[in-house]
């Protein structure tokens, strides 16, 4: 039976590309939609006003809703020590967030600073490594908690940087919390999907009252308990608690038919569905771009008869899944038109059920690379890095960057992101971020793994 669900290790390594790749890519001189909607170039001032999609939007709440899925996964092989384990990874998570901040001293003008960066960031290994029945974890750990907390001595007194409960990583910090309440939500609804969507219920009724009364932005605007408490913790679960049923639904085929169901390779429709795939969803982006909202809601119809007429005939094993991504699409269309516009900043339950809808048909995508490449070589560095996604995270910023410097590679790479031809700085940008991948996934073949 099959131990990893490959399709999301793809999707997550996908995201992860994104990530990365986003915030790379030349600034302020590429078309707006190659950016967050509500930072524009060319200055990308924040502007909460702006309603939109673009596909850097989707990148965090895909990311979310890989690590709703993953979630059932594993936790129903751990349920005898569920809660212990739990804490132990929420605490890791909340720590990671700012410990990779804390050991990255890349701004400073230093080859010693660069040198520094990478020791913390190799600190990270006996922290995060995850050891393989090993009587000497503890130990193991123990060394590299006192090698990280030497390391952010030696930057804090060496190089000034600070060190304050403000300064973390926003997006780790956040999925943190994301994983602890949908883990807990999981585990007391395990036995019950109907129990479980009622919990969603109660939380999208909560979040309708707070977006209302805008009480996320109210309440971040707290400046003594904004470095722990934010409403989105509770906002984004309308794409977790979702996606953890999509994970029990996918776990379950997995136990009936001894592996996860994957499309029979011999449908040729298969090279017609699954790329249709990629297109519903640039459709969805660029009508939510567009502001075209009845052109949305009559096109997405029309996609969403066409797979429910491919689903029936040819995929019945994702008859459950589709009656979620049509439910969501439509909602979230019609959600869209009554709050005035889509927005990931303060976020909108339009922007929640869409890029949930959107995650699905990507995942379901992410099948079909898994079943028709599986042993590409792209696809190993999107899989590999994808089931290490720490490492994946940080290790542009924290260890290829340093390294270029140190070696004097780096007139190489910002040579690469000539100022008057900015898509070549954004085809250089892929490159150096799949460069990086393939190192992560390099590792993750070799069973090196980074775990919270």
């Amino acid at each position: 039976m099959q131990k990893r669900y490959p399709a999301l290790d793809i999707l997550r390594g996908l995201t992860i590309f994104g990530m990365i790749f986003c915030a790379t890519i030349p600034y302020g001189v590429l078309p707006a939609w190659m950016y967050h909607i509500q930072t524009p170039p060319p200055s990308h001032a924040v502007d909460l006003t702006l309603t939109g999609l673009s596909w850097v939007d989707l990148v965090f709440p895909v990311f979310i809703f890989c690590m709703g899925v993953a979630i059932p996964m594993s936790g129903r092989n751990k349920l005898d020590r569920y809660f212990s384990e739990t804490a132990e990874r929420f605490v890791m998570l909340w720590l990671f967030s700012y410990l990779y901040v804390f050991l990255n001293f890349g701004s400073v003008d230093s080859i010693w600073a660069q040198v520094l960066t990478v020791v913390g960031f190799l600190s990270l290994f006996p922290l995060y490594f995850v050891y393989k029945k090993s009587n000497k974890k503890r130990l193991y750990k123990s060394l590299g908690l006192l090698a990280v907390i030497i390391v952010i001595a030696v930057g804090h007194f060496a190089f000034g940087e600070v060190i304050s409960l403000d300064r973390r990583g926003i997006i780790i910090f956040l999925l943190a919390f994301l994983y602890l309440f949908a883990s807990i939500i999981w585990y007391f609804t395990r036995e019950s999907i109907k129990r479980r969507w009622i919990v969603f219920g109660a939380i999208t009724l909560f979040s309708a009252i707070s977006m209302y009364f805008d009480l996320a932005q109210k309440a971040y605007s707290i400046e003594s308990i904004r470095w722990i408490f934010n409403l989105e913790y509770i906002l984004f679960l309308m794409i977790l608690i979702p996606a953890t049923i999509i994970g029990d639904m996918l776990l379950a085929d997995k136990e009936k038919n001894n592996g996860f169901l994957q499309p029979d390779k011999k449908l040729k429709i298969n090279h017609l569905f699954f790329p249709l795939m990629v297109v519903f969803t640039g459709w969805l982006c660029y009508a939510f771009y567009m502001k075209l909202f009845i052109l949305n809601l009559g096109v997405s119809a029309i996609f969403l008869f066409a797979f429910y007429l491919i689903i029936n005939k040819y995929y019945p094993q994702y008859k459950k899944m589709f009656t979620i991504v049509a439910l969501f699409t439509l909602i979230g269309i019609l959600t869209d038109y009554v709050e005035g516009g889509i927005q990931k900043s303060p976020c909108t339950m339009s922007y929640c059920f869409i890029t949930l809808s959107i995650s699905v048909v990507l995942l379901w995508f992410a099948e079909y690379i898994a079943l028709y490449l599986p042993k590409s070589y792209i696809t190993r560095i999107f899989s590999g890095s994808g089931s290490n996604p720490l490492m994946s995270y940080i290790a542009f910023n924290s260890f290829l960057i340093p390294v270029f410097k140190i070696t004097g590679l780096i007139v190489i790479y910002k040579a690469a992101f000539p100022a008057e031809l900015p898509w070549l700085g954004v085809v250089s940008a892929a490159v150096f971020v799949l460069f990086m991948m393939a190192l992560v996934a390099v590792l993750s073949e070799r069973k090196i793994y980074w775990k919270a």
